[in-house]
């Protein structure tokens, strides 16, 4: 049987939810891409580490934000996922949120959440990979030490 909610309960949750609520698909759909980009950026790293080791290389550039040109339905992996997991609206605000832009799809109280869950997530991937044993550079100037075109949504891991 699948893993989720019955059918009987997404019917109470339908009920008792406030239609007149400005923002609530938007904060609903927001949380969730976030969610999602953030996980498959950290899944994607540890299986792009072991593919990339065993063919000689030892660094990789992981994406773990949006490119802050990133929007109108078009950007980098971090930026897809979220697009893949809401709409172009809701993706584009987040980027807004990121660069500290002015949006007005996600309520303020959602934005802060956004905010804090990024920047937490972020920092935790970071440690992490520290932890681990490996050298992590964050930045634009990560960015131009590795010679293509990256932003400052880059994180370079490298094991050498």
């Amino acid at each position: 049987m699948l893993d989720m909610i019955r059918a009987e309960e997404a019917r109470q949750i339908a009920a008792s939810a406030n239609p007149e609520e400005e923002h609530a698909e938007a904060d609903t759909l927001a949380e969730n891409a976030m969610g999602w980009a953030t996980r498959n950026a950290m899944a994607r790293t540890n299986t792009r580490v072991r593919m990339y080791a065993k063919y000689g290389r030892t660094s990789l550039a992981v994406k773990f934000a949006p490119g802050e040109l990133d929007g109108k339905g078009t950007g980098n992996s971090f930026y897809n996922d979220l697009l893949a997991n809401s709409n172009t609206q809701v993706a584009d605000a987040i980027c807004a949120i990121i660069y500290n832009r002015e949006q007005d799809v996600i309520s303020d109280y959602e934005t802060a959440h956004l905010l804090n869950t990024f920047s937490a997530k972020a920092a935790k991937f970071v440690n992490d990979l520290t932890r681990m044993g490996y050298d992590v550079t964050v930045g634009d100037e990560a960015a131009s030490r590795q010679g293509a075109a990256l932003d400052d949504s880059t994180i370079i891991v490298s094991w050498a």
